[in-house]
């Protein structure tokens, strides 16, 4: 070899050798069809190393960003994190300049991003507080937040209906309840004094009711001290808001509110003096800790009082009190996020707005004050294979695309598990909200193969266009409110293109399965099974929406459309026509896509136009097809072969262990024409590298392991 040519390589490949070594912690995995880079996290890393393993995944994110900026701008990167607790005390932010980078759990599961504030033993103290009950007396502990440096300690606000601002507690990684009276449902007004005026009213005049029994003479000092709040379910069903207390008079038994509630105190549905069934508690007092979990905090001296369910120990108790998401992601592109556990905020877990491609899989969110994951803006984002549970407020919010030009997002929420949500914001808390709450608009979001399951109201919340919803499993919602349903949607005169097919909707007896509210119009409900539901499915007075194949078993209502637009004047002065007129429904894409928005406002739009109910089978019940309203306003609607039969007419394989496997012999194939059988083997979540297995429900209406990938 010629000698010039051996030094010239010599000096080349120590000039590459020098590169490499100024870069920190970096191997090039030269057999990755990407040529990633690697780079180490671990509680034992030293931050201050230029090159090794780092100490925290923001010092990490500074050595990728360098690397990057050394030629390496198109290439992939991956930052492995060993196990351990990581605290988190301000948000991870990643952005543009981090794209292409995954963040990975060296072992699934085993790397906890925590940003609880801990408490140790030593901060709390045996309580003497003369406020406690008999019951109370040696049992409950007490701590000053102050010192403690809680940030999250102020008086609620006279109206709140999410918590109130107030840190969370928790014992060992579960919610702990605030101390309330009863501790079991809730107690009833006796009657409405005083309605009071909306809080948009000229006055905002708070409502007063008299109440019964003597609890509350426990409770004057309090209310004197404007100390008391109760929260209730003041003139709806779903509307859940917690109002300071301005005076409480003993003698004549009444209590007066210091903040108008919406609409009114008292049934909306009963008369001036309501309907006597009004649900209200009384919440964070001192005099009603009486049974172990239970704790509230006295806002004149910031003190915690606590009655632990185990012992003090130091890290058994934390508070979620950083109010920031503990992973932001901003204008970012191909972002992972795989095997973490992320805990502990106040805030949201996980907030991915505008960018695209950015993906959380195989990550467990839990112990969040807010949201557990909510995406906003941008493309093709995905979230898969998740738990998520002990949120203060909903799962996994989507929200995405353009209205004007319906333009899909492409959003993804597929095989995720989201359970126990919606314990400080009850209402309106989804496990899953497809351009609902905090995500915004939503176009061309699609969400497959999830459970949801035990929350005090909705499960999934839906709205936008060309949403689809496909194999999820929905159980046990709606256990504190009324008047929703498993999937629902309202308001929506051009919410067109959603589809919600073969999914399992079951035992939540005083729900519908799938409820298209208040005109929601444009929809598909197509082979879905309600099982032990109050109704399968209705429509309320919308348009164009087709119910077809669906089967309800056990569900009083079955299946049903109503003219209600009739009677509240849908085509003069509604949600529905204020916000239809916003949108080009003459001009493309709008014309193209749905041609029969064109001429809605001429076509009577107060009436059910355009709906379809077929082959729709119910059982248990006759109501397969049943229409609301009087016969000319449903001229427009299209009913054919639905039909009642008995439950062995389908076929099931084993409806005692919810196996609703259809047999290919079925009768219901030869009574029905036309009736497609539900892949019911399909639906629900399937084990893959990121779920190595399936959880056990304590509820034990999950379905059978039978029909498991």
């Amino acid at each position: 070899m010629d000698h010039a040519a051996l030094i010239k390589d010599m000096k080349l490949c120590t000039r590459f050798f020098t590169l490499l070594a100024a870069l920190p912690a970096v191997i090039i995995i030269i057999s990755s069809p990407l040529h990633a880079a690697e780079f180490r996290v671990s509680p034992s890393g030293d931050d201050g190393s230029m090159a090794g393993t780092f100490a925290t995944p923001a010092r990490a994110q500074k050595a990728v960003r360098e690397w990057r900026q050394a030629g390496h701008e198109a290439e992939e990167a991956v930052v492995w994190i060993e196990p351990g607790r990581y605290a988190i005390t301000q948000t991870f932010e990643l952005t543009a300049a981090d794209s292409k980078t995954t963040y990975r759990a060296q072992k699934d599961g085993s790397v906890v991003l925590d940003a609880a504030t801990h408490l140790k033993a030593d901060r709390f103290v045996k309580s003497a507080d003369a406020r406690l009950a008999a019951e109370a007396i040696g049992q409950v502990w007490q701590c000053d937040l102050a010192a403690a440096g809680v940030k999250h300690a102020k008086a609620f606000p006279d109206r709140f209906n999410d918590g109130g601002g107030l840190a969370q507690l928790f014992y060992d990684g579960l919610w702990q309840p605030l101390a309330r009276w009863p501790n079991e449902h809730n107690t009833k007004m006796v009657r409405v004094l005083d309605r009071g005026d909306d809080p948009g009213a000229p006055g905002k005049r708070p409502g007063s009711f008299v109440f019964d029994g003597d609890r509350p003479a426990r409770w004057k000092a309090a209310a004197d001290a404007g100390q008391l709040w109760l929260a209730g379910f003041w003139r709806v069903a779903w509307d859940w808001q917690s109002v300071r207390v301005k005076a409480l008079d003993l003698e004549k038994k009444s209590i007066a509110l210091a903040a108008p509630v919406g609409g009114g105190i008292g049934s909306k549905y009963a008369g001036p003096e309501g309907a006597g069934t009004e649900p209200w508690r009384a919440i964070n007092l001192v005099e009603e800790i009486d049974q172990p979990g239970e704790w509230a905090v006295d806002f004149t001296t910031h003190t915690l009082f606590f009655w632990p369910p185990g012992e003090i120990k130091d890290g058994s108790i934390t508070l979620a009190d950083f109010d920031q998401p503990i992973v932001r992601m901003k204008g970012a592109s191909r972002i992972t996020l795989r095997g973490l556990v992320l805990k502990g905020t106040l805030g949201n877990g996980i907030e991915i707005t505008d960018g695209d491609g950015c993906t959380v899989a195989g990550c467990a969110v839990s112990c969040i004050g807010k949201n557990g994951i909510v995406v906003k803006g941008g493309a093709q984002h995905r979230v898969e294979s998740c738990d998520l549970h002990t949120l203060g407020h909903g799962g996994i919010l989507l929200g995405g695309g353009d209205r004007e030009q319906l333009t899909p997002c492409g959003h993804v929420a597929d095989n995720n598990h989201v359970h126990h949500y919606a314990l400080g914001k009850k209402i309106w808390s989804p496990g899953i909200g497809v351009g609902a709450n905090d995500a915004g608009y939503a176009c061309g979001c699609v969400v497959t193969h999830n459970l949801v399951h035990d929350s005090p109201h909705a499960a999934v919340l839906y709205g936008g266009n060309d949403n689809r919803f496909e194999f999820n499993e929905v159980h046990d919602f709606l256990i504190e409110s009324d008047d929703l349903g498993g999937f629902y949607t309202n308001n929506g005169w051009a919410s067109y293109g959603n589809v919600l097919r073969h999914n399992f909707i079951h035992h939540t007896s005083h729900a519908l399965g799938i409820y298209l509210d208040d005109g929601d119009s444009g929809d598909t409900l197509e082979g879905n099974l309600m099982y032990r539901m109050g109704t399968g499915a209705a429509v309320g007075g919308g348009h164009d929406n087709v119910l077809r194949g669906n089967v309800a078993i056990e569900c009083p209502g079955g299946f049903g459309i109503d003219s209600r637009g009739v009677g509240r004047k849908y085509d003069q002065d509604s949600g529905m026509l204020r916000d239809f007129v916003k949108v080009k429904t003459n001009q493309a894409p709008w014309s193209l896509r749905y041609p029969m928005l064109t001429t809605l406002l001429q076509d009577h739009p107060e009436l059910p136009l355009r709906c379809v109910l077929e082959r729709n089978i119910v059982v248990g019940t006759t109501k397969s097809a049943e229409l609301r309203g009087k016969k000319e306003h449903f001229k427009g609607v299209t009913i054919k072969d639905n039909v009642a039969l008995p439950i062995e007419d389908l076929g099931f394989a084993d409806v005692s262990k919810l196996d609703f496997r259809m047999s290919p012999e079925a009768e219901v194939f030869k009574k029905v024409p036309g009736f497609k059988a539900i892949p019911f083997e399909k639906i629900g979540l399937y084990v893959n590298e990121l779920r190595l297995s399936l959880p056990a429900h304590p509820s034990g209406h999950t379905t059978s392991e039978w029909h498991r990938p």
